[in-house]
Formats: structure tokens, sequence, C-alpha cells
């Protein structure tokens, strides 16, 4: 394993800023000091809508989780449910990304899909995946600011017969009005920034604003990278050149692109 000078990686995301964060340990092996910034907060909704179609669960053909902050909806909704294990291991469950895929699992489905990467190329597989399948119900617990390409793919594939897709928002995603307090302290360390890394495109609107009242952080000094094309899309629409584009939502992405 090739280790690198000691530079300081950003990490602009949700979810833990502790040790257990995945991105963070991989980025320790690798030579990098990594520092998590939360971008994004989250509230719950639906939750009474949500339980109410899991207690119908063996009625789909499958579950679909495109982010992990889906399957914790689903983890307190089950709570609130009596759905046996069996049940949750018999119905497919399809994700995007190990981190996704992993949460599933601690509830108990058997996962598969997540190396596609996004919700595009998962929506392929599903199709693909499901080919002999007569039941085509699909229930898609997702975010308020959900893009639209996993549902319309399934309704509107004509090779096989049609999908019914069960969308429901089950948490809301608000964007913070400023970092700019947050990126102070990262500019303290005697650490030099590698990279900066967006793992949504909800962000990139406050990300690039508070950059521009911090110069040693332009994006002609520091790496910028999107997690994701729908990321790296946004990232250009605001005139923000993209170092490279993670593959896949997963640890070894990030490091095969800071490493190219």
């Amino acid at each position: 394993m090739e280790i690198q000078n000691s530079n300081l990686v950003v990490l602009f995301k949700s979810g833990t800023t502790d040790d257990n964060d995945p991105y963070l340990k991989a980025l320790e092996s690798h030579g990098y000091d990594g520092h998590c910034i939360p971008i994004l907060d989250f509230h719950f909704i639906n939750l009474d809508l949500y339980t109410q179609l899991l207690r119908k669960l063996d009625q789909y053909l499958a579950i679909v989780f495109t982010s992990p902050r889906a399957v914790q909806a689903t983890r307190l909704a089950l709570n609130s449910t009596d759905t046996p294990l069996l049940l949750i291991q018999s119905v497919k469950c399809y994700t995007v990304g190990k981190a996704t895929a992993l949460a599933a699992q601690k509830l108990g489905f058997q996962t598969s899909g997540e190396s596609t990467g996004n919700a595009e190329l998962l929506s392929q597989f599903i199709v693909e995946d499901s080919e002999q399948a007569k039941n085509r119900e699909v229930l898609f617990p997702c975010g308020n600011l959900c893009r639209d390409v996993l549902c319309e793919t399934l309704k509107a594939h004509s090779q096989y017969k049609r999908f019914s897709v069960t969308e429901v928002k089950v948490y809301e995603t608000i964007v913070k009005d400023d970092i700019s307090d947050e990126i102070f302290m990262i500019t303290q360390s005697k650490v030099p920034v590698d990279s900066l890394v967006m793992f949504s495109p909800s962000g990139v609107p406050v990300l690039t604003k508070t950059l521009k009242k911090f110069p040693q952080l332009s994006v002609n000094s520091v790496k910028i990278l999107a997690v994701g094309p729908t990321t790296e899309g946004e990232l250009k629409k605001h005139n923000v050149p993209v170092y490279a584009t993670l593959r896949r939502p997963d640890p070894q992405s990030l490091i095969d692109c800071l490493q190219k």
C-alpha cells in the first residue's frame, strides 16, 4: 500500500464524524488526515404512513434504498411493527452503495445491486434482475430531494411488464445556510488541505458561496472531488472544476480518485 504525504481531505457529507466513519478510516490508513463537515441536516417524515406500508411488505417484489437515511427511517418504522425477520429476509432488497447496503443488512435484508453506484444504474439492474418476476410492485422510501430517475426508469420500462412503484418520502433534507465557522477551523490546521469532497448536489450552492470567503481554499489551489455524476454536474453548473468523480459511493473509490 502506498502511503501519501499527510494532507487534509475534507468530506462534506451527512452522517457520523466519529472513528467509525468508513471514509475517515480509509483516509487514515492511506496516510491522509480526514475531516468531516456535515453540510446537510435531516428530519424524518411520514413514518406513520410508511409503517402501514411496511406491514404489507410481503405484497412487494422488492424494497429499494438509495441512501442510508432511508434505511434509518425503515428501522424506526419497523420498530412499530411486528414484521418477522423471515419476511424481511424473503423480500428482495436493492441498494446503492456499500454503506446503504450494510445498514440494510443490519436490519435483516438480503441486499443486491450496491455496486451499481447510482439510482439510474440501479434501476437498470432491477429491471434485468426481475425479468422473470410476475410481481413488479416496488416500495421506494426516499428523501424529499430525491430525483425521479429510478421511478421513471422502472415505470416507463416497456421491454417487460411495467413496474409499479410506491414512492414514500420518509425524510426531508435541510441544507445548512452557512458553514463558515467549520471552514475557518480547518484553515487553522497546520496540515495543508489537499482535497474537498462533495457528497451531495444539494450542498453545492452553500459550499461554493462559503469558499469565496476563503481564498486559500480556491478551486485553483485544492482538488474538488464529486461523489457521483449528479454531484459532478451540479458543481460544474457553479463553474467549479471537478478533479475527479467517484465511480461508486464507497471509500475505495475515494482513495482511487485521490491517488490518480
